[in-house]
């Protein structure tokens, strides 16, 4: 009983804690009110005591998330901060470069509220769908589809259908949009049009995971695994260095940045790769994550801040003003040994920026296969029955211009996998880069 009541004690406090400071944190008079996203694709609603991000098209108005509008809770644990002057606000995320701007209308629209999954016909997701894709994915002309062309796929006004064949209906629209960012996401998981390699496809055993494991194989030696992070490390006696990145992700600690968080642990592969003469960094099969964090792992291998790539948002049939992604030093004792950095077309998203940061620095070389070519961040859109669209809507451009969404970043030495030694559990891929460095 006295343990109960110390732990009621406990929560009261808390409670009582988290109300008082709401008063210092919640929405100010200028973050109040509603909000327009530059992209026309969101909308933002402040009151005193919530925040709910709406998805917009020209048919709806759904709400994509909903939260407590304790704002120093909301940074603390999502790394989101909102700033507001005058007409603009800016929601900064954790993840992403620049923040989300936003401006002041004067009121939320009646229409907007909640997915209704039990009144939604499949005509109104079909046409939430295609009016999305239609005002924001900006790579119809490099795929070749004629988006108007697919408009005609409309299921009839009065038409039902089960979700599975709704699924297939929406899939059959996307097709030939191979863009790994163009996913629906339903209950029963998720669809993508992107088509996988053939050499991926030639065995049902080449997925990320068994891949992995045979570079390990390949490698010969144990491997250690920086805590919080997927990232594991060897040195060989014969000074080469190998760091395997499955993902650009971490286990970011309550309160922290997951780039600066990601920059502090691989502090411990920068230690251990020291005195190393040479160095491979593995993202074949890392399929992405965060922007940040990939620039978290890159900040230890440049002693000055020096620009990598710009990024533009498509915004109706132009481009908004073009944002330049710097790359900063980790601190003045950079690596700065060889370093082979090994893609393949299962390279993708965030560790595609990766690729594009790391290839500005002198010593690095990239080796393997291009990249998947699907670098834009995901704009999520809410379907009415409650499914979620993701696209692409922006254009990453190396700092020479040149852009590699759909065809991947090109490596500088071409080294086709070799499928024969892949299902013999044998990675001539790595070989190559261990020879090339010997």
């Amino acid at each position: 009983m006295r343990l109960l009541r110390q732990i009621w004690i406990t929560l009261a406090v808390l409670v009582g804690a988290v109300a008082a400071s709401w008063v210092v944190y919640k929405p100010d008079a200028t973050q109040r009110g509603t909000w327009q996203s530059d992209t026309g694709a969101y909308l933002l609603h402040l009151t005193a005591f919530t925040a709910t991000l709406y998805s917009e098209t020209r048919q709806t108005c759904l709400q994509q998330i909903r939260f407590p509008a304790h704002l120093k809770l909301v940074e603390w644990a999502e790394g989101a901060t909102i700033t507001a002057e005058g007409d603009r606000l800016d929601l900064s995320v954790d993840g992403a470069f620049e923040p989300l701007t936003f401006t002041r209308i004067n009121a939320l629209p009646a229409a907007c509220g909640p997915a209704d999954p039990e009144t939604a016909t499949p005509r109104a997701v079909f046409d939430t769908m295609w009016d999305a894709m239609d005002a924001h994915y900006a790579f119809f002309d490099l795929y070749g589809v004629d988006w108007d062309a697919r408009r005609d796929l409309a299921p009839a006004p009065d038409a039902t259908m089960t979700d599975a064949a709704l699924l297939d209906l929406l899939m059959t629209a996307l097709d030939g949009l191979d863009d790994g960012h163009i996913r629906i996401g339903t209950p029963f998981g998720v669809r993508s049009p992107r088509v996988w390699p053939d050499w991926a496809r030639a065995s049902p055993v080449f997925d990320r995971g068994a891949l992995t494991q045979i570079a390990r194989r390949t490698v010969g030696a144990d491997l250690t695994l920086v805590e919080q992070t997927a990232i594991e490390y060897t040195l060989l006696a014969n000074g080469v260095g190998y760091v395997l990145i499955p993902v650009m992700d971490i286990n970011t600690p309550f309160g922290a940045q997951s780039g600066p968080a990601m920059a502090l642990a691989f502090e411990e592969v920068a230690t251990a790769m020291a005195d190393a003469r040479a160095l491979i960094l593995d993202i074949r099969y890392n399929p992405g994550g965060s922007d940040t964090i990939a620039f978290g792992i890159a900040s230890h291998f440049t002693d000055t801040a020096l620009p990598v790539f710009t990024k533009t948002s498509r915004l109706g049939d132009g481009q908004s003003t073009p944002f330049t992604a710097a790359l900063a030093p980790f601190d003045d004792t950079a690596l700065d040994m060889d370093v082979v950095i090994l893609t393949s077309e299962l390279t993708g998203s965030a560790a595609e920026i990766f690729a594009l940061a790391m290839r500005e620095l002198p010593q690095v070389t990239v080796m393997g296969t291009p990249t998947s070519g699907a670098m834009s961040d995901i704009l999520d859109i809410k379907l009415p029955n409650g499914w979620d669209l993701g696209l692409s809507n922006q254009t990453y451009r190396a700092m020479d211009g040149s852009v590699f969404e759909g065809v991947g970043i090109p490596p500088d030495v071409m080294v086709p996998v070799d499928v024969d030694a892949l299902l013999a559990g044998e990675d001539a891929t790595l070989r190559a880069a261990f020879d090339r460095l010997r």
